[in-house]
């Protein structure tokens, strides 16, 4: 079900705005994102990192398989998918109570940010909601979304908005 209403989403104004950020700026531009869609590479974006998995992949929950591409969708009731070693094929998510893909990377690259952006996020969620404390000290950091986030006191600066409408205007400032 999730994956049919992902698949009906179409980018937006932000995410168009990121891939021409990404565009301009290469590989010293480092998107990573919370959500499990492919809205990001929809609208040109080609290097993501995806911390929470990618709803359109799945993995084997026992054996080392690569995650692979895999669109497919089912009616309720159904049987779980099986993989050649007998275990579990599950979306390539990571669910609460998981740790995130690929934080030693993400930590990484905050270490060398000279600018944070942290777009729609509540500020609640770790370890994503601590990434702009990690990068205060050297870095600019923004926030963008609809309403305060909860650590709104972290951030240089707070553009209240729809991300749609502020991002392409602020990355005029930033860039």
């Amino acid at each position: 079900m999730r994956r049919y209403v992902a698949a009906a989403a179409r980018p937006n104004a932000a995410h168009t705005a990121l891939a021409q950020l990404e565009q301009r700026l290469g590989d010293r531009l480092f998107l990573c994102t919370q959500n499990v869609d492919r809205l990001h590479e929809q609208a040109g974006s080609r290097r993501v990192l995806h911390m929470h998995g990618e709803l359109f992949k799945s993995r084997c929950d026992t054996c080392r398989r690569s995650p692979f591409e895999d669109a497919r969708t089912f009616e309720a009731p159904f049987e779980v998918p099986q993989c050649e070693c007998g275990g579990r094929i599950r979306p390539h998510i990571c669910w609460f109570g998981e740790v995130p893909f690929e934080l030693d990377r993400i930590f990484g690259e905050l270490d060398r940010a000279t600018v944070f952006v942290a777009i729609g996020t509540s500020g609640v969620v770790e370890p994503a909601a601590s990434f702009v404390a990690h990068c205060r000290g050297h870095a600019r950091t923004y926030y963008v979304g609809p309403e305060e986030p909860s650590n709104r006191a972290s951030f240089t600066a707070c553009c209240l908005g729809k991300a749609g409408e502020v991002l392409p205007t602020l990355f005029e400032v930033v860039t």
